[in-house]
């Protein structure tokens, strides 16, 4: 036990007791962390603002014997306008939720923390955030090794074929030959958007969303890289159905 210092962005935070916070930091040196800040809920602690959702921080932590225990913080950026901006915050949660489902507790990826941060700077920035989404999608499955098969197809390899569809189940695009041979549950997938999917994985963050993007290819690749990330992690997301509700695809 001891004290130790880190820095970090909160991913989430949670009621505990009458006046206390439990929050999970995204720490560069530490990796995912859970800490008790305590009267973080009363109005006049030095701690409210340093522990909403999305403050970057430096944090002076007591490692306890359960929960750590925040004892000192300093806000190095606040991205008061993720919280702010109705849409930003929604994409911004989902980034949450995706980073806290997956990551396990005291796993240093300071690769990861670098890419989040990366990304919520671009985020505080753009107008238009759904293409931004989609290469920070991509871009984490490839951290986690869960990225999608598009290159070839997932079932046999051939990499000279000609797309059924995606498949959750399988991991990637199937070709018509082996959907066929036997068919699986398929997510429409259109030449174009393929494509476009392959080429998110190596778009610059910071000028993506100027690419052109019709409501039809958001939609597809949408629902798509959305239907990919519940089967990996076999639950549903509280702020992806947020999300969704928000962008009124139907």
């Amino acid at each position: 036990m001891g004290l130790y210092r880190s820095e970090g962005i909160i991913l989430r935070s949670r009621v505990f007791g009458e006046a206390d916070k439990i929050i999970t930091i995204f720490t560069k040196e530490k990796g995912k962390i859970e800490a008790v800040a305590r009267g973080a809920r009363r109005p006049r602690s030095r701690l409210v603002g340093a522990t909403q959702q999305f403050t970057y921080l430096k944090a002076l932590v007591f490692e306890g014997k359960g929960l750590d225990q925040l004892s000192q913080a300093e806000i190095v950026r606040s991205f008061a306008v993720l919280r702010d901006d109705l849409i930003k915050m929604a994409y911004a949660s989902w980034w949450s939720e995706l980073l806290d489902v997956f990551l396990p507790l005291e796993e240093v990826n300071s690769d990861v923390f670098l890419f989040y941060l990366a990304g919520l700077l671009v985020l505080e920035k753009v107008q238009e955030p759904a293409l931004v989404s989609r290469a920070f999608e991509l871009r984490f499955l490839k951290y986690l090794g869960y990225e999608p098969v598009l290159d070839s197809c997932a079932r046999c390899g051939r990499d000279s074929f000609v797309s059924a569809g995606f498949s959750s189940e399988e991991g990637g695009v199937i070709c018509q030959r082996c959907y066929q041979d036997k068919p699986v549950k398929l997510i429409p997938l259109s030449g174009s958007n393929l494509q476009l999917l392959k080429e998110l994985y190596q778009a610059d963050l910071r000028i993506v969303h100027r690419w052109d993007l019709d409501l039809a290819s958001e939609i597809e690749i949408g629902r798509l890289l959305f239907a990919f990330i519940e089967y990996r992690a076999d639950k549903p997301f509280k702020s992806l159905s947020f999300l969704q509700s928000l962008l009124c695809w139907e």
